[in-house]
């Protein structure tokens, strides 16, 4: 009986630390209390933190106020549009201004051509000194209306306007006058007879001469007499 009776006290006990004893409702208040402060003081922590980086931010009253100080658009516009249009009128002005001041040879009724010529761009702008004998005719040639009509000159010789023409590299970048040298319909002819060689690359007018030059590069002048097979044979042999 006494046996029994132990054995029945050692079930019960294995039977206690088998199934522990369920936790009240007090100890789970507690602790979802305990979760709820925690939860809070995060949530605190993070609206800290938001408001901290938010101090350096504009509001929105800010920006209502500094856009009741900006130009409204269509204002905008029209300030720019006169400011632009002011400038333009000034760089006009000024640019006629200029070419009034540079206009040195006006066209007039009495002009004296050949003087101008002779003076005012072969001896002051090129620093050439020429004759007047020189100067074989002299005058001016139908042009764009509303501008100064070109003026067309005869030389004395090819001499005189190489030496004029070989100066033309050194006019000043203000002058309001340009010369252009004349290729004669003989010249052209050259040219045209240069460029169908087969022996020649290219062939061009400059300085009141005909120029060739050949595949290797070699620049050769020429005349419009020339026998181009027998000037590029002796040329090239010599």
């Amino acid at each position: 009986m006494y046996k029994l009776y132990k054995h029945c006290l050692q079930l019960k006990k294995g039977s206690e630390k088998g199934n522990p004893s369920k936790r009240t409702h007090t100890v789970v208040s507690m602790d979802s209390s305990v979760d709820m402060t925690i939860e809070l003081s995060n949530l605190h922590h993070d609206l800290d933190s938001i408001n901290e980086s938010l101090e350096g931010v504009v509001k929105r009253t800010d920006l209502d106020k500094a856009l009741n100080n900006i130009v409204r658009k269509d204002d905008l516009e029209t300030i720019v549009t006169s400011i632009v249009t002011k400038l333009v009128d000034s760089m006009i002005k000024e640019i006629e201004d200029n070419l009034k001041d540079n206009d040195e040879f006006p066209e007039n009724n009495d002009e004296n051509l050949r003087e101008i010529f002779k003076s005012k761009i072969v001896k002051d702008t090129l620093k050439v000194n020429i004759r007047p004998d020189e100067i074989q005719a002299i005058h001016r040639i139908p042009g764009k209306q509303g501008q100064h009509r070109p003026v067309i000159v005869k030389l004395l010789n090819s001499e005189v306007k190489y030496r004029i023409m070989r100066e033309k590299k050194n006019m000043p970048k203000q002058c309001t006058f340009r010369l252009v040298d004349d290729v004669t319909k003989s010249n052209m002819e050259l040219i045209t007879r240069l460029r169908d060689s087969d022996q020649l690359d290219s062939a061009w007018y400059f300085n009141c001469a005909v120029y060739g030059k050949t595949e290797a590069g070699r620049r050769l002048k020429f005349d419009i007499f020339d026998d181009i097979a027998k000037r590029l044979k002796y040329l090239l042999t010599n």
